[in-house]
């Protein structure tokens, strides 16, 4: 592969005109504006380029209208038409068609566009949205085509609440996607029966999925085999997701680029050789010239038979492309290729620009294209001699430019796809550099075992045999070569997400380095820059002496301490039989705090909402030692804890317990009681572990959940405090009038999830803060709240801003709220729907 020029850049006809496309849909705002001004421009500026057209600049109009365009496409796609009666979400019956159906586990997630809606008891109106679903009880017998009408509770998008947290909504929306929701299974009534090939598809795929079970080795890999050959992605085990992640091979768990080109290869090969050999009437004609167009059919029918999947779509077309150019006698262009892929996925679906699968594709090709020839002449080997005269030379000259070939485009994906790996997944591959190498012939091979053993058993079930059988095997040996690079010491490492900034230099870095001739070659540091000034740009800024994160985990309790590199997580909320809080929230706050390991961790009390997410959260960030309430630490729940803190020194704390020192701050311990004391409390909630965190003149008061018993216990030891977080989620049976004389806190914060069904927190107690000059916080309406002490004075900062609302204006008059069901809490999920579903929103 030559190395490409600025002058090959822009010498590429359709190269800049995709991007333009490309870009206009990427930076639409699509939920602000509707698509008309932008396609009302667009065909201005295609006027004027017409009429310019002959002079100097006209490209520009040109490039203006295609970005227009693009803009105006995905403005349409987002737009959505919701009836009055639906907007705050809420009970509703929908009636429209099915898009996507995905099962595993049991559950069901199904998204739909929505043609008719309304509110139960009434007339359905005329709509245009998309909602997605999960279906709770028996799996339903749906598929995507089938008209439906479903009983549901929506539930409005909401922007994360957290720092770190994956705002999955942004596709969502681009989608047209205005709700998630539940619903219960036997609330669906099927309209209409899906399209016989639809069917069919779907019962081959089920009968496929049976023979692939009945010769693999192991469960695991004939799911991995059935991810290949069937796009069924959803049977492979989390933890070989995570597996493939750290080895850097994430890319050989959907059907993309290499599965397609791959299949693309062997299918041209195959039918070259065969009409080679069919006799001679068909060695008069160039055998290339026929197979190419042959191929293509095989290509698309691989893309459809896996789900009509992003990147193999992208990959199909480029593969459609350069087996067209062989056929006309043209040498296919990679730039060219690529532009044309994207023209067609952003005019087919734009929202697929927000596809993160489909970035990475893209990006790793065209890090292939401009950066692995720059790669490979930076790599000190002499090519290979193809005039040397011993085999056995020559073969290992050949071998070694294998090597080094794989290891440039390797990097080249790498290091092209760097920032939005970054952004993610806050991690890079590192041991993908070499497992690439030695994974890439096995991927090439068990690529066409499965589309082949696919291909043949919708033919022919029974001859299919083998070839299951020989690609369950190779699964299975992929799976080990993935196992053992997972567990590689710095596998991965952890990389922060680069800022827009510290982005574009990062790619004109890399642009100016393998296009660049010369001295321009030197603006490839900017990219080595970029990373490392967004590694200690952090370190370098000032911090406050004290910050403290009450995180929005639902309805739960999770807080973050930090003090001069000292850090102290108490709980981590929790949903049982729902989303893994730990994992969903806390995690991704840790690592974008650059927190790797904890001083300190408490569980306040042996409760689901404060101990399941954070006895996840210890399993990925390890901590020295463990605080627990003393006497609470034989059940099942403080067992899990204690288990995922490992190595960790675990305490019984009580009132009296010896302060603990977090760099500026100092944790005093002042709940639960003593022994005597102990038993008279009879709630787990009263025997909570109770901190003040003391920061020069500034208190902050951490009382679990203690109601009215266990704040009587405590008033003795209490006097006024800056900062406190209410007690017991602001309940009736808390917050006290005796304490809050007690306390008179400056700023009081509200643990709660949006819309939970306790009502949480109660009008009469949040007027009572307010009586007593406390300023409220809320979860649930600001996401996490920040405290920042500098020892003086604190400053409180919600993630997300403040607007009044309705619901703020009910709470100031003392009006009860709602009690709305388990379906709208914020983090949680209909019950029956286990973690897994959560994939489901995710775009893919």
């Amino acid at each position: 592969m030559d190395r490409h020029a600025w002058r090959d850049v822009g010498s590429r006809p359709l190269f800049f005109p995709a991007l333009s496309f490309t870009l206009g849909a990427l930076c639409a705002p699509a939920t602000l504006i509707g698509p008309l001004p932008f396609l009302v421009s667009g065909a201005l500026l295609g006027a004027l380029a017409l009429a310019l057209a002959r002079l100097p600049g006209a490209h520009l109009a040109v490039l203006g209208a295609l970005w227009s365009a693009g803009a105006g496409l995905a403005c349409w796609e987002a737009g959505v038409e919701v009836p009055p009666a639906l907007m705050s979400g809420g009970p509703a019956v929908l009636e429209g068609e099915a898009e996507r159906v995905e099962r595993f586990d049991g559950a069901t997630r199904v998204r739909v566009a929505v043609a008719r809606a309304g509110v139960p008891d009434g007339s359905l109106e005329s709509a245009r949205f998309r909602v997605s679903l999960s279906l709770r009880g028996t799996p339903m017998e749906l598929l995507p085509g089938q008209r439906m009408r479903v009983e549901a509770r929506l539930s409005p998008e909401v922007p994360p609440g957290n720092p770190g947290e994956k705002d999955f909504g942004v596709a969502r929306r681009r989608q047209g996607v205005a709700f998630t929701g539940g619903a219960d299974a036997s609330r669906v009534l099927v309209l209409s029966p899906a399209p016989g090939w639809r069917s069919a598809l779907e019962a081959t795929r089920a009968r496929l999925a049976v023979a692939v079970h009945a010769v693999a080795p192991s469960k695991d890999a004939a799911a991995l085999f059935l991810t290949l050959a069937a796009g069924q992605r959803a049977e492979l085990d989390d933890t070989w997701e995570e597996a493939f992640s750290r080895a850097g091979l994430a890319h050989v768990l959907s059907v993309s680029g290499l599965h397609v080109a791959a299949l693309a290869l062997m299918t041209l090969a195959l039918l070259r050789r065969g009409l080679v050999r069919a006799g001679a009437r068909w060695r008069k004609l160039d055998a290339r010239r026929v197979a190419a167009p042959a191929a293509v059919p095989f290509v698309w029918a691989y893309v459809l038979f896996t789900g009509n999947q992003p990147p193999a779509v992208r990959s199909a077309v480029m593969a459609t492309v350069v087996l067209l150019g062989l056929a006309l006698w043209r040498r296919a262009d990679g730039l060219n290729g690529l532009a044309a892929a994207a023209v067609v996925l952003v005019a087919w679906a734009p929202s697929s620009v927000m596809d993160l699968s489909l970035r990475l594709s893209f990006l790793a090709v065209l890090g292939l294209v401009l950066l692995s020839p720059p790669l490979r002449e930076a790599i000190p080997l002499a090519p290979p001699n193809p005039q040397e005269p011993r085999r056995l030379r020559r073969w290992w000259g050949q071998a070694r430019e294998s090597v080094a070939q794989t290891l440039s485009a390797s990097a080249a994906a790498t290091l092209s796809g760097l920032p939005v790996v970054a952004a993610a997944f806050g991690r890079v591959s590192l041991a993908g550099l070499v497992s690439n190498i030695v994974a890439l012939p096995l991927c090439g091979l068990l690529t066409g075992l499965a589309a082949g053993g696919a291909a043949l058993f919708v033919v022919a079930p029974v001859l299919a045999t083998p070839v299951l059988w020989a690609g369950a095997w190779a699964s299975e040996l992929l799976l080990a070569i993935t196992r053992f690079f997972a567990a590689v010491p710095l596998a991965a490492v952890e990389v922060p997400a680069l800022g827009g900034l510290a982005a574009t230099l990062y790619a004109a870095g890399l642009l100016t380095w393998a296009l660049g001739t010369g001295r321009w070659r030197l603006g490839g540091w900017l990219a080595p820059v970029a990373v490392v000034g967004t590694v200690l740009a952090p370190k370098l800024l000032p911090e406050p002496g004290l910050r403290i994160t009450f995180l929005s985990v639902g309805q739960g309790d999770s807080v973050v301490l930090s003090s001069r590199g000292h850090h102290a997580l108490v709980d981590g909320g929790g949903v049982p039989g729902g989303m893994d809080t730990g994992e969903r929230f806390v995690v991704p706050f840790l690592k974008q705090a650059g927190i790797s390991r904890l001083d300190l961790a408490v569980l306040s009390h042996p409760h689901p909402d404060h101990a399941l997410g954070l006895a996840s959260a210890l399993k990925h960030v390890p901590t020295e030692r463990l605080w627990m309430p003393a006497g609470d630490g034989d059940g099942p729940l403080s067992r899990q804890v204690v288990a995922a803190a490992r190595d960790a020194h675990v305490e019984g704390v009580e009132a009296g317990h010896p302060s603990l020192r977090l760099g500026e701050a100092t944790l005093e311990v002042l709940g639960p009681p003593g022994p005597l004391e102990r038993e008279l409390l009879e709630g787990a909630n009263d025997r909570s572990v109770v901190l003040r965190v003391r920061h020069g003149d500034v208190t902050v008061l951490l009382p679990g959940d203690v109601e009215a018993d266990g704040e009587a216990e405590l008033i003795g030891q209490l006097d006024a405090v800056t900062v406190m977080k209410a007690p017991h989620h602001g309940s009736r049976t808390s917050s006290t009038e005796a304490m809050l004389a007690k306390t008179r806190p400056r700023h009081v914060v509200f643990c709660v999830g949006r819309r939970n069904r306790y009502g949480f927190p109660h009008p009469e107690v949040e007027a009572r803060y307010r009586a007593v000059g406390s300023e409220c916080w809320r979860t649930d309406l600001d996401g996490a709240v920040t405290v920042e002490s500098d020892g003086k004075d604190v400053r409180l900062v919600p993630h997300l801003p403040r607007e009044p609302s309705t619901e703020d204006a009910r709470v100031a008059v003392g009006e009860e709220r709602p009690h709305p069901s388990n379906d709208d809490f914020r983090g949680s999920r209909p019950p029956g729907v286990d973690r897994r579903a959560e994939e489901f929103a995710r775009p893919r």
